[in-house]
C-alpha cells in the first residue's frame, strides 16, 4: 500500500526549526530567565540557584547536552589544529572548574555548578558542528521565543514584565538579561531578511522588528553599544570585499581606513561622553574592588562560581550585586591564573575564527555569526556572561570550536582558478549577501 502524501507540506524553514528544536530548547534554558520566572512567579519559590525549582533545569540541560553530543553525527573530516587547541582549552577550563571545588570557599556550590559547565562545553561542540542554516535556525528559535514571550508578558502581565522603572524585563530577571537576547534576534533577523525565500524574509522581518522593540523597551545601553560595534565591524568587512570587487583594492583600502578612523573617533567620543555615567563609573569601581580580591588569591581564585555566595567576602555594597560585570575579572576571581589562561585561549580563538569565517565567506551566514560573536565578546566586557550557566559562554566556545572554511584567503581577494587552470573573476560578495 502506498503511503499517503501530504497535500500541504510544511515550508522548509519550518521543518528546519523543528529539526533543531531540541538544541534550541537547551539553549533557551541557558538564557536563565524563564527558569527563574517559573521558580518565583509560578511555584512561588525563592529563585536561588539551589532552589529545587531551579537547579534541576540546569542539570537536565547538561545531561541533554551530553546526549546531543553523543548521538550527533560525527565530523566528516578530522579536527584541525585550531579545533584541537580549542577543544583542549575547553577541556582544561572545565576540569579546572571542577577541581576548584577542592579549594573553593563554597565547595558544594562549586562542585555541582562546575559539573553543569562540563555539559555546556559539550553543547558548544554540538553547536559548533551545525551547518550554517541550522545554526541560524537555532538562534532564530531562541531569540524568537525570548522576545515574543517577553512582549506577551509585558502586555498581559506588566507587573511581571516590567521592572520598577518601567523598563522591559519580560521573561528575564532584569533588562540587561533581556536586551542581549533581543540583540541577537536583531542580527539573526537581518540574516533572514538578506537571504532566503518569502517565508524566511517574513520571519526575519518580524523577528528583527520585535527584537528592536524589546531592546528599546529594555533600555540597556551596554547592549545597544555592543550591537552597534559588532554589526559595524562585521558590515565593514563585507563592504570591504564588495568595494574591492567593483573598484579595486585601492578604493577598498581607502574606504576601510576611512571607516576605521570614523569608528575610532566615534568610539572615543562615546567613551568620553559616558565615562562619568553611573553605569560605567560604578563598573570601574566594581572592577577595582574585584581586582583587590583577585590579588589576594591569584593562582586558583576562590573556587568556580563561589565568591558571591560568601556574605563575609561581600564587604562593599557594589560587591553585593552578584557579579564582577566583566567576564575576565569573573574568571580570575573564581579560578585565578589556572582558569584565566584557557579562558583567554577560548576567547582569542572565538574572535579569530569568527573573523576568518567572515573574511573567507562574506555571505549572510558568516556576517551573522561574526556579528553575534562580536556582540557577545563586547558584552562580556561589561557583563559576566561567563557565569550563570550562560548561553553566551556556549556561543563563544562554539565559535572557537567551529571549523574554518577552506582556503587561506578570501574568495574575493584573489581570482578563482578552476580545475582547468584558467583564472576567472571572483564571485560577487554582494550578491551572496543579497544586495
Amino acid at each position: 500500500m502506498r503511503r499517503p502524501q501530504m497535500v500541504w507540506p510544511l515550508p522548509e524553514p519550518v521543518t528546519r526549526l523543528l529539526r533543531v528544536a531540541p538544541i534550541a530548547a537547551v539553549v533557551i534554558v541557558l538564557t536563565n530567565g524563564p527558569v527563574f520566572l517559573f521558580s518565583k512567579s509560578v511555584v512561588d519559590r525563592s529563585g536561588d540557584w539551589e532552589d529545587p525549582a531551579v537547579w534541576p533545569f540546569f542539570v537536565a540541560a547538561a545531561v541533554a547536552s551530553a546526549v546531543l553530543a553523543i548521538t550527533g553525527r560525527s565530523p566528516a573530516e578530522p579536527l584541525t589544529g585550531s579545533q584541537k587547541a580549542a577543544a583542549a582549552a575547553v577541556a582544561v577550563y572545565s576540569l579546572v572548574a571542577v577541581a576548584s571545588a577542592l579549594w573553593s570557599v563554597h565547595p558544594f556550590a562549586t562542585a555541582w555548578r562546575a559539573a553543569v559547565y562540563v555539559g555546556l562545553g559539550l553543547l558548544a561542540w554540538v553547536v559548533a558542528r551545525l551547518e550554517p542554516d541550522d545554526l541560524a535556525a537555532v538562534l532564530f528559535s531562541v531569540a524568537g521565543a525570548a522576545v515574543v514571550g517577553s512582549a506577551v508578558l509585558v502586555v498581559l502581565r506588566p507587573d511581571l514584565g516590567l521592572d520598577s522603572n518601567g523598563n522591559w524585563e519580560g521573561l528575564y530577571t532584569n533588562r540587561n538579561s533581556l536586551a542581549p537576547v533581543a540583540a541577537i534576534g536583531v542580527l539573526v533577523g537581518i540574516r533572514y531578511l538578506a537571504t532566503g525565500g518569502r517565508w524566511s524574509r517574513a520571519g526575519g522581518a518580524a523577528l528583527a522588528a520585535i527584537s528592536v522593540g524589546a531592546m528599546a523597551g529594555a533600555g540597556s545601553r551596554t547592549a545597544w553599544i555592543a550591537l552597534l560595534i559588532a554589526s559595524a565591524a562585521a558590515t565593514g568587512a563585507v563592504s570591504f570585499h564588495w568595494i574591492r570587487s567593483r573598484w579595486g583594492p585601492a578604493a577598498a583600502g581607502a574606504s576601510l581606513a576611512a571607516a576605521a578612523a570614523l569608528g575610532a573617533s566615534g568610539a572615543l567620543a562615546a567613551l568620553a561622553a559616558l565615562w562619568d555615567d553611573p553605569t560605567f563609573s560604578q563598573r570601574r569601581t566594581m572592577w577595582s574592588l574585584v581586582w583587590d580580591r583577585v590579588s589576594q588569591r591569584p593562582l586558583g581564585g576562590y573556587g568556580f562560581y563561589a565568591f558571591w555566595e560568601e556574605i563575609e567576602l561581600l564587604d562593599h555594597a557594589l560587591l553585593r550585586r552578584g557579579s564582577a560585570h566583566n567576564s575576565l575579572m569573573e574568571v580570575a576571581l573564581g579560578l585565578g591564573l589556572v582558569g584565566t589562561v584557557p579562558f583567554l585561549v577560548i576567547v582569542v580563538l572565538a574572535a579569530r575564527n569568527a573573523g576568518l569565517h567572515l573574511w573567507r565567506g562574506g555571505d549572510a551566514d558568516s556576517w551573522m555569526w561574526a556579528a553575534v560573536v562580536g556582540f557577545v565578546l563586547v558584552e562580556n566586557v561589561t557583563e559576566s556572561f561567563v557565569l550563570w550557566f550562560s548561553y553566551a559562554w556556549v556561543l563563544l566556545m562554539a565559535s572557537a570550536l567551529r571549523r574554518l572554511p577552506s582556503g587561506g584567503l578570501s574568495h574575493t581577494a584573489v581570482d578563482a582558478v578552476d580545475a582547468d587552470g584558467e583564472a576567472h573573476a571572483p564571485p560577487d560578495p554582494g550578491s551572496r549577501f543579497g544586495v
